[in-house]
């Protein structure tokens, strides 16, 4: 009984035989014709190999991707270790069989899995998820009505705080021009005109002091003149580690409300961002969400290393271009906190940033799996709008179709796909000379 454990293969042949099993070899190359090894129905008998051993690799429509010939000569570093019938076991080989015509995905986590790579067998699984995740996302994404309002909304913000200035500037200069209510009769007064005289009146005295007493005392003026903006600014200067923080918070937001909804919302943000410096990020995002400001609160949890919370906000409440960035910037964590390529590949093909995962697996030094990626895009690609659309409204004949690479990134060009497949065939000429250089290791 051989003993069938490609991970045992020296390097170069073990990265042979996992390039045939991703290209796609039929069946039938397993089945071992040594006449010695049937005494143990491990093995059928097969046809002697001769000839073009491309016959054994499967048919496919996928366009053609590196050096067209390197899978004879795969086939041929191959044809000892298939002859002494050490390949894959018969559980194996029966497994192969019955996906290796379902897709590149399936045969690609196949190969992964073999040789112990289950992370990435994992992502060859969830691909066609994740790009067709990304698709569905895309095509709902928010109008652009949502952008220009949020813009409008930070001018409008920005606005705010100068009328805030300027409205405390012109109380002041009413104090110096307005001298009718002076001396005793001011305590008298009882006319609009002078109870507001009185009050701007005392509201330097406050400033002029530190004590949280005065503070609260010259809020409280503000609020009776109906000043409300210049009360908020007050409430709002509040330090987070202050006694008076959440009192002051309540009180901000509350009296925001009453003046304009874009004053609401600055409160609510700088509240919410003073409760992170307090380590109460999660209340902090609460109070975004009642403002509608999701993609805040989703940046506020990614601070606070809540990752999978934001992820989880954002995919509720966020669509197009917002939803992306949140899980576009946990793929970067993924990617250089955690070390985790495999895992920040499908968040970046969640998020739509296909030419970042593709960078990722250059950067890697991945020439195989990077070719791999474009296939499988491809393929995938190719269904989902075939499904999508009638035959007569996709453009190009079949045969078009099937030659011309399809990347659904508009931001790839033509010239990166070339590139890549240049430097896949590359790398498997590469590989073919270290397989040759290489003797086989059978029993």
């Amino acid at each position: 009984m051989p003993l069938c454990l490609p991970i045992l293969f020296p390097t170069a042949h073990a990265l042979a035989l996992r390039m045939i099993l991703q290209l796609g070899v039929k069946p039938s190359w397993f089945e071992c014709n040594n006449s010695d090894k049937l005494g143990s129905n491990s093995f059928k008998e097969g046809p002697a190999t001769f000839g073009d051993l491309r016959s054994y690799m499967i048919e496919t429509t996928l366009p053609p991707i590196g050096d067209s010939v390197v899978a004879e000569l795969l086939l041929k570093v191959l044809e000892p270790y298939r002859k002494d019938g050490c390949i894959l076991d018969d559980g194996r080989a029966s497994l192969y069989s019955a996906i290796v015509n379902k897709g590149t995905c399936a045969r690609f986590a196949f190969a992964a899995a073999i040789f112990g790579d289950f992370q990435e067998a994992l992502f060859w699984l969830q691909l066609p998820q994740a790009l067709q995740h990304s698709l569905d996302k895309s095509t709902s994404r928010s109008s652009e009505k949502g952008f220009e309002s949020s813009v409008r909304g930070d001018s409008e913000q920005t606005s705010t705080l100068n009328r805030i200035a300027s409205s405390e500037r012109s109380a002041a200069r009413n104090v110096a021009n307005n001298t009718a209510s002076c001396g005793q009769l001011s305590t008298m007064a009882f006319k609009q005109e002078q109870l507001w005289f009185n009050a701007n009146e005392r509201i330097p005295w406050h400033d002029k002091l530190d004590s949280e007493d005065a503070l609260q005392k010259r809020i409280h003026e503000l609020v009776s003149l109906g000043n409300l903006e210049a009360a908020v600014s007050l409430l709002l200067s509040t330090p987070p580690e202050g006694t008076n923080f959440y009192p002051n918070a309540l009180r901000a937001v509350v009296l925001s409300s009453a003046v304009s909804r874009s004053l609401h919302e600055l409160a609510v943000k700088v509240v919410a961002a003073n409760m992170v410096r307090t380590d109460k990020s999660l209340s902090g995002t609460h109070l975004l969400c009642a403002v509608g400001k999701y993609q805040e609160a989703c940046s506020q949890l990614q601070d606070a290393g809540c990752w999978i919370d934001a992820a989880t906000l954002a995919a509720t409440h966020l669509h197009g271009s917002d939803y992306a960035r949140v899980l576009q910037r946990w793929a970067g964590f993924v990617l250089r906190g955690e070390q985790n390529m495999w895992r920040a590949l499908i968040l970046y093909v969640a998020a739509g940033a296909l030419p970042e995962a593709l960078e990722t697996l250059r950067s890697n030094q991945r020439p195989d799996t990077a070719a791999l990626f474009l296939l499988a895009c491809h393929e995938i690609y190719s269904q989902i709008t075939t499904e999508s659309k009638p035959a007569d409204e996709v453009p190009g004949s079949a045969t078009e179709r099937s030659q011309k690479l399809l990347f659904p990134s508009k931001n790839v060009s033509d010239e990166n796909l070339i590139a890549v497949s240049e430097v896949f065939g590359q790398y498997q000429q590469k590989l073919i000379h270290l397989c040759m250089d290489m003797e086989p290791i059978v029993n």
